[in-house]
């Protein structure tokens, strides 16, 4: 059974959750339920939890995120539900993440940290491809996935070109997209002056890499510097491809969004 941990000091979040009836049924135990930072810090110094709900104001919310990213930044945070049946949706989504993560736990040194990242990479890629309906669901599995990049600020979007055929390259490396693309988080993922840099290949072939600001980090720089600056990270990136595995990449376009959100297929503004 995955172990929980409720924050809230809100009523109709705290009856929504005492609504819910046999936990295990749902593969949960009952969650252990605090009211603030304070009380947050004491109960993860005390239990384990698989999964975090927080619902309290802004200031507190604040605190307890800086915390749980300082000290237990692998651990998702699920939203709170407001009815009965919100909340089992959300953690019908919380266990779909969680059974994920821990498949194959007889293995005792499974990476778990980068299971969730490997995740979390996959849904990123959902999204650049339209499939992440609204931005509602964005930022609820950004939350879920722990992701540390801002849905609500201008990032890029740049497009990497090849100079052999990704078919020719299965033909070179066995099962060469999933090569390719771990050589590629190698040499372009990571923090880049309050950017996030994620690649990502794609089934048509594609080679797209999103760089996206930090969540909390000020980033004061005008659009031309963001672009000069990444195009500059990304050619030393295709360079060090060439070098250490022989593929040859060219920057074909880059495109300036202005937010995550708006490549979700059907954007909701409300």
């Amino acid at each position: 059974m995955y172990k929980l941990l409720l924050v809230s000091d809100q009523d109709d979040v705290l009856n929504a959750f005492a609504s819910v009836e046999n936990w295990e049924l749902h593969g949960f135990k009952a969650p252990h339920i605090r009211h603030d930072f304070e009380g947050t810090v004491d109960s993860l110094a005390k239990h384990h939890a698989d999964g975090i709900c927080i619902a309290v104001s802004p200031e507190q919310e604040e605190r307890i995120i800086d915390y749980l990213q300082e000290f237990f930044p692998d651990v998702p945070i699920f939203d709170p539900g407001h009815t009965e049946e919100e909340v089992l949706r959300y953690l019908y989504e919380l266990r779909t993440l969680l059974n994920r993560i821990h498949a194959d736990y007889s293995n005792e040194r499974i990476d778990l940290r980068g299971k969730l990242q490997s995740i979390r990479h996959e849904y990123f890629r959902k999204l650049i491809k339209g499939e992440v309906l609204s931005s509602n669901d964005l930022h609820r599995n950004m939350r879920l996935l722990r992701s540390r990049m801002d849905a609500d600020r201008p990032c890029l979007l740049i497009q990497i070109a090849e100079s052999v055929d990704i078919d020719k390259l299965e033909g070179r490396w066995h099962e060469g997209r999933d090569r390719l693309e771990v050589a590629l988080r190698n040499s372009f993922s990571g923090d880049l002056n309050g950017f996030h840099i994620l690649p990502t290949v794609h089934s048509d072939g594609r080679i797209l890499v999103l760089a996206c600001p930090l969540h909390g980090v000020d980033i004061e720089m005008t659009v031309d510097d963001m672009t000069a600056m990444l195009t500059n990270y990304s050619a030393e990136c295709i360079a060090h491809m060439k070098d250490f595995f022989g593929v040859e990449l060219h920057i074909s376009e880059i495109r300036v969004l202005p937010a995550l959100t708006s490549l979700c297929g059907e954007t909701d503004q409300s």
